[in-house]
């Protein structure tokens, strides 16, 4: 008998094309970003056996996607696309807030995201190589995150405690207000850009994580994540894998950028604009 293979869980793809006034965001040119945009959702619609993708955007961005919807269906692939107005915060409270507020709309609106669904969630201008090899290895699991903590930065932030909780105080009684979790330490965190997760144990526990968000004191989405994740049943992933694609907050390439001809095929989705 056919052993048959477990279905590929739908994609969720977060973007922001007009990041507008966000703080601590290195690549902010609308065009760059809409062309490694398109860069990634190429790679992973051509490059994986992912059937179904979600492509959420926070800006209320005007670009019309049948192109490249076009280019997925001919490949046998759904694209869904969602466009709504929801930067406004991010530009007060940072990239994360945005990213969390995307992903919420995204599990309420797509109709391919209900709540007995897995999915896999990553930060849209970036693309997994070995995405088939981790979508196999944890195909049993519904819940896998990375777990990162910098034991090289321990000292110091033990060291900085004090000052830390005095950075915090002018801000202390609205972050209280929001839920927010302090003091906290800074090196132990969620990768936030890539993993997987049940739909209904998301909403159940990290859909309003986004909500203490607040770039400017260094409480990132990555450090609310692992405070509502810490006593939850979630798998932790320790597979090694590179990322394809650039840092929007730094503006790095991480370990490579994408090829000449995914991104000549990119730009025929742009020309005429």
């Amino acid at each position: 008998m056919e052993t048959k293979l477990p279905a590929v869980e739908p994609l969720l793809m977060t973007a922001t094309i007009n990041v507008g006034d966000t703080p601590y965001v290195k690549i902010n040119n609308s065009e760059e970003r809409l062309l490694e945009y398109l860069c990634a959702l190429i790679s992973w619609i051509d490059l994986t056996p992912i059937n179904t993708i979600i492509f959420c955007e926070n800006s209320q961005t005007d670009y019309d996607f049948d192109k490249i919807q076009q280019f997925a269906k001919d490949e046998g692939k759904i694209l869904e696309v969602l466009v709504f107005d929801g930067n406004r915060e991010a530009q007060r409270y940072g990239k994360g807030y945005g990213e969390g507020k995307i992903i919420k709309y995204a599990l309420q609106g797509s109709s391919h995201l209900n709540d007995n669904i897995n999915f896999y969630k990553i930060t849209g201008r970036l693309f997994i190589p070995e995405f088939c090899q981790i979508q196999q290895q944890y195909a049993q699991f519904s819940n896998v995150f990375k777990i990162h903590q910098s034991a090289a930065k321990k000292k110091v932030f033990e060291s900085s405690i004090s000052l830390y909780k005095e950075t915090f105080k002018s801000y202390l009684f609205s972050l209280k207000t929001r839920g927010f979790k302090a003091p906290h330490n800074p090196n132990v965190y969620v990768n936030a850009a890539f993993f997987k997760s049940n739909v209904a144990f998301f909403k159940k526990n990290l859909l309003d994580s986004y909500k203490r968000v607040n770039d400017k004191v260094g409480y990132y989405l990555e450090h609310a994540y692992y405070d509502d994740l810490i006593g939850k049943n979630f798998t932790a992933m320790d597979t090694k894998y590179d990322i394809i694609g650039r840092s929007g907050s730094r503006g790095h390439v991480f370990a490579g950028d994408y090829s000449d001809e995914i991104k000549k095929i990119a730009k025929t989705f742009i020309k005429g604009r």
